[in-house]
């Protein structure tokens, strides 16, 4: 499935999936908070940048893993339930990798052995969520 990966977060092994709707959700919600206060509106790819700098705000990393795993098939209200287990009551840097590799994997999917048609694009992906210092 395009745009989806599989992690190791939360409360288990997840599911997360970005695709059209799911880019459409998160803009959405990130916008909606920066015209509120006047800030900047961000794109995906400004999204990556404030990942990869670890200046991304907290709403901003929830909003990412929640419409993921909808995307990923869970339902709303587990995705909400999950959020508050696993993400509301953390530091929010402990959600900045799997954040970045859930917005990656919808923006080129999700990283690939070698040998793949899209190995190098993938490859870049995975590489800029390892540059992400815990």
């Amino acid at each position: 499935m395009s745009g989806s990966i599989e992690l190791i977060w939360g409360s288990g092994p997840q599911i997360f999936k970005f695709g059209l709707g799911q880019f459409r959700a998160l803009q959405e919600n990130v916008n909606r908070r920066r015209l509120a206060i006047g800030a900047p509106l961000l794109g995906p790819m400004d999204l990556v940048e404030a990942l990869k700098a670890k200046n991304v705000w907290p709403d901003d990393l929830r909003d990412i893993l929640r419409i993921g795993l909808i995307g990923g098939g869970m339902p709303a209200r587990d995705a909400h339930l999950e959020m508050a287990q696993s993400f509301d009551d953390t530091p929010p840097v402990e959600h900045i990798k799997p954040a970045l590799a859930v917005l990656l994997a919808g923006l080129v999917g999700p990283p690939t052995a070698a040998g793949d048609d899209d190995a190098k694009k993938k490859t870049i992906a995975a590489s800029a969520v390892q540059s992400i210092s815990p």
